[in-house]
Parts: C-alpha cells; structure tokens; sequence
C-alpha cells in the first residue's frame, strides 16, 4: 500500500484546514441541531481512517489494511476478500484475519457512534459490541500464535495486493453527504414502516442491518435520543449484532477463496451468543 502523498504535504495544502474548520463547524451546529449529529460523526470516521492510512498503513501487514477498510465499510471488505480473483491465492491463515481485522474495527466504530450519540448511556449497552470485540481479538491473538494449525496454514507469502476502499484525502465530502442522507433516510424509513406498514421497530432493524450494521445503528441511536421512552435499546442492539452475524456468515458461506466456512460461521454465532449471554447476565445482577 502506497501513499499518493505524504501527510506532511496535506499539512501544507489549504484543503486539510478547511476540512477540519468544517468539522468543528459541524459540531457546532450539531450542538443546537441534536438530529445533525449524524454529519460530523460520519466525517469523523473518514478523518480518522485518513490518518490512520498514513501513520499506519504504510508498512503495514495485509491485516491492517482489512482494519483501516473495515472503518469504511466492513462489508466491502468481506466481498474484496472472500470473492475478488486477486486474493485467491492468499493464504487461509492471512484471509482469516484480515476478516477478524475488519470485523473488529466495525465493532470499534459501533462503541465510538454509541459514545457520539448517547448523553451517559449505561455501559450495559455497550457490552454486546465489547463482549464480541473482545472475543474477536482473543480468536485474531490466538490465530498469531498458533500458525502450525492445519487451517491456519502460512505456508504463502504475504500478499502483494491491496484492499480497495481507502482514499488517500482527509474528508470527502461527497461521500459524507450521501451517507448522511443515507441514514437520515433510514431513521424515516423506520417511522415509516412501523406507522404504514405494521412490521415491528425490531424486524425492521434486523432487515436492514443485514445490509448496513453502522447505518441501521445510527439510526437507532438517534431515534432512541429523541424517544428513548419509546425504544427498548438494548434488544435493537442485540439484533444489529445478530443481523450482521447472519450476513458476514452468508458472504463468507458463498466466498469462494476461503475454504474453511463453517470454522469462521461457528465463530460468527459463538461471539454473539457471548455477547447476548453477557448482556442478559449483567441485566440479571443490576436488577
């Protein structure tokens, strides 16, 4: 993975000022227009993943491009990953993780949107997101130092292509205008099909969150803010986790360049039954 320029250069050029004078604008503005908040937590996250590809990802291993990408989107990763010809003679043991890499930055961008958007939520809400990080990172360790095992074979060198998703630019804009109009749409969308079309809060929550786990938990997150009477949290938490549990389960199960599927679904569903487990323990001993 190569920079198209240094950081140092960004810091000389008038584009990087004006994105982050933009930013603390946002937060301004977000302050007095609690629904915009939206806006500067999304154009957080690219900054974040901006920096991070140039303070990191310069010498890094393939994993960490996996962990950079899953910022932007976990899901883009597991299709590149599991489907893309380019990654077909990778090693199962550099697959693995560079999917356990993605997986764990998508929980990582979870934790931050609940802190962002939440005025002192109970840690008991965070607990599904670290209970499953936390698990992920003991299978990402327990892969580094068990590379002997049969299906976590290295014998292949390290891969020699990149993961497309990162964008060597601070903030684009574009991209944070459509997926801010993207969740605005789905905090809507959510009124609409319970108020017309009769589906539960819940069902609608797990439809979409087999297609975008950060969307959907923005949007409840905002709509919890705003009605926190009317929303039971901690179960549209748990069926964000479970609906991306089922789709990262599905890309792996039709991937063709992982081998060892049923391995990686056993240890999608262990981690959420953990982290449901965990949740519904620490409900009992707070009552």
């Amino acid at each position: 993975m190569e920079h198209k320029t240094p950081l140092s250069y960004h810091f000389k050029d008038k584009h990087i000022w004006f994105d982050m004078t933009m930013l603390a604008a946002l937060f301004v503005v977000a302050a007095y227009v609690p629904l915009l908040k939206i806006v500067p937590l999304v154009a957080c996250l690219e900054l974040f993943s901006f920096f991070s590809f140039h303070l990191l990802a310069k010498r890094s291993r393939f994993q960490l491009q996996g962990f950079l990408g899953g910022f932007i989107s976990s899901t883009a990763v597991f299709l590149q990953i599991l489907n893309d010809k380019k990654f077909a003679s990778t090693s199962e043991r550099d697959l693995l993780l560079t999917l356990l890499f993605a997986l764990c930055s998508m929980l990582l961008e979870c934790l931050f949107i609940i802190f962002f958007l939440a005025d002192q939520l109970a840690f008991i809400f965070y607990i599904p997101f670290v209970m499953q990080l936390l698990f992920f990172i003991t299978a990402i360790i327990y892969a580094q130092f068990h590379s002997n095992l049969l299906f976590l074979s290295n014998q292949s060198g390290q891969p020699t292509v990149d993961i497309e998703l990162l964008i060597d630019h601070p903030i684009n804009w574009k991209n944070v205008a459509k997926l801010s109009i993207f969740i605005l749409g789905l905090v809507y969308a959510m009124h609409f099909i319970g108020s017309e079309l009769g589906l539960s809060r819940g069902i609608s929550t797990l439809l979409v969150s087999f297609f975008e786990a950060h969307a959907i938990l923005v949007s409840v997150m905002t709509e919890w803010s705003m009605n926190p009477q009317d929303i039971d949290l901690i179960n549209l938490l748990l069926l964000i986790l479970l609906g991306n549990t089922i789709s990262k389960s599905y890309l792996v199960f039709k991937g063709s360049n992982f081998s060892h599927k049923w391995f990686f679904i056993a240890m999608m569903f262990v981690g959420f039954a953990l982290s449901v487990g965990a949740t519904f323990f620490c409900s009992f001993l707070l009552e």
